[in-house]
């Protein structure tokens, strides 16, 4: 991997001094997917200094006025309720004129965040390439006089990091990807953390001062009725977990240790995944206990589908945030097998809640009490219900980033040791994977830095798309 890494930060550099920043932030937002992806440190310097020269060369804002009740939401999701945009935007709209930047593939998908934007703008960025895109969303900022740039993207957005770099008005970063590798450390004024795990991670590994931390709570339509179980759910207990499946692999296989222990020993019991990625290891628990396993997409009614299962199982080795709290609301025990510290501060108080085991042998005998003594399970689940900041208090948080009001929430910045949730994802990731994420469209620029590599991710993509033609 070290060596792709220096082949493209060479091209990146032979790019920009080419004066082809197109291809140089085609490279940029390439090797940043892969350094996400395998998440071996937090950021680049290099990256980030790259980033900085393109914005002084492409000189995207001439900056001149702007209008303090105006803020600019930069949604590089584009998601409709997944994430955080919908909890921030109905706090935003509350309290200035809110200007929301999105790409246009979008529009079509995110209902609920046009409703709650009602009376405030939504701009589409339409423009294909980066340069382009960049000088796009610079027109944004300055046709509306945005004062305030709240950035909330994906790892590898090369177009709002730039844009951030010569932005002069105050910079947030919505930090969603807290346990991971993103651009952007070096373009922003104040990161908002939701956990002392991400704090944690800002200060220490990113070098980020000024940090302050939020809370975040679900979206959920308590409204929304429950669209059934896929199976005949009569006399039967309910475990569900959910997420993308390689949430899964890794650990010492864990996870499947657990499953398979619940449906060994409870005969009762259904086990319900909902989540997308690969199957192979839960097809194999499906073919040991036939008919008594279900996996499914993602659910619409996840909340409705938590209040109809017995106790939510998190994944391991790496947990689901959100799922927590979807749980908790549900008022569910998030059961949860602690790898590391990846685990930590979902919940308020979650330290006193009695939800993470250190072990195996605690986790599972947690397990057998939850499903044979309902009355334990109900007070267990009850306990976990107060335990997500209202969206009151939530509003209240978000409103002091524009005042000199003190936060809530204070931070425990401690030294956190992430060597070992770092290994399970180079455990996962080889030569194949990393050949294969260098493969995206124009990658004539990627050819040129790393032909071999490029090449057989080209065959390795292939082979799995005929081998899926070929199970269909």
């Amino acid at each position: 991997m070290i060596n792709v890494i220096n082949r493209l930060k060479r091209g990146i550099k032979k790019e920009i001094q080419n004066q082809n920043y197109e291809n140089a932030l085609h490279l940029i937002s390439i090797l940043a997917n892969i350094l996400y992806e395998t998440n071996q440190y937090y950021v680049d310097e290099e990256l980030e200094s790259d980033l900085s020269i393109i914005s002084k060369k492409l000189k995207p804002l001439l900056y001149s006025k702007s209008n303090s009740e105006v803020i600019l939401f930069y949604d590089g999701f584009g998601l409709n309720s997944r994430g955080l945009a919908q909890i921030y935007l109905k706090a935003l709209t509350k309290i200035k004129h809110v200007v929301y930047v999105t790409d246009i593939n979008a529009k079509e998908r995110i209902p609920d965040i046009l409703s709650i934007l009602n009376k405030h703008d939504a701009i589409f960025l339409k423009e294909k390439s980066f340069t382009k895109r960049i000088h796009e969303l610079s027109s944004v900022i300055t046709s509306f006089s945005v004062s305030s740039f709240f950035f909330y993207s994906v790892p590898n957005d090369v177009v709002g990091t730039v844009v951030l770099n010569a932005y002069k008005g105050k910079r947030y970063q919505i930090n969603l990807t807290d346990h991971a590798f993103w651009l952007g450390a070096r373009c922003i004024d104040t990161c908002i953390e939701f956990r002392d795990y991400g704090a944690s991670v800002s200060n220490h590994y990113r070098k980020i001062n000024k940090i302050v931390k939020i809370p975040f709570y679900p979206i959920i339509d308590y409204n929304k009725e429950f669209e059934g179980y896929p199976f005949n759910s009569e006399n039967k207990k309910i475990v569900f977990s959910g997420g993308a499946l390689y949430k899964t692999f890794g650990g010492g296989n864990y996870y499947y240790k657990i499953v398979d222990y619940i449906l060994g020993h409870h005969r009762d019991v259904v086990f319900w995944y909902a989540g997308n990625g690969d199957r192979r290891k839960m097809d194999r628990i499906i073919a040991k206990y036939p008919q008594r396993v279900y996996v499914t997409g993602e659910r619409n009614d996840l909340f409705q589908v938590l209040c109809h299962c017995y106790f939510y199982l998190s994944t391991y080795p790496i947990c689901g945030g959100l799922m927590f709290q979807y749980a908790a609301a549900a008022g569910k025990v998030p059961v949860t097998l602690k790898f590391d510290s990846i685990s930590d501060g979902f919940l308020i108080n979650q330290e006193r809640l009695g939800i993470e085991y250190c072990s195996f042998k605690e986790v599972i005998k947690e397990i057998d009490r939850l499903i044979e003594n309902e009355e334990y399970a109900l007070h267990r689940g009850n306990a976990v219900r107060n335990s997500i900041i209202c969206e009151e208090d939530f509003n209240s948080e978000i409103s002091k980033l524009f005042s000199d009001s003190s936060f809530s929430y204070d931070i425990n910045y401690s030294r956190i040791d992430t060597s070992s949730f770092r290994k399970t994802y180079k455990d996962r990731n080889n030569a194949r994977v990393i050949n294969e994420l260098l493969v995206k469209k124009d990658g004539f620029v990627v050819f040129k830095y790393c032909p071999v590599r490029y090449f057989c991710g080209c065959i390795s993509k292939m082979l799995k798309r005929i081998i899926r033609k070929i199970k269909r």
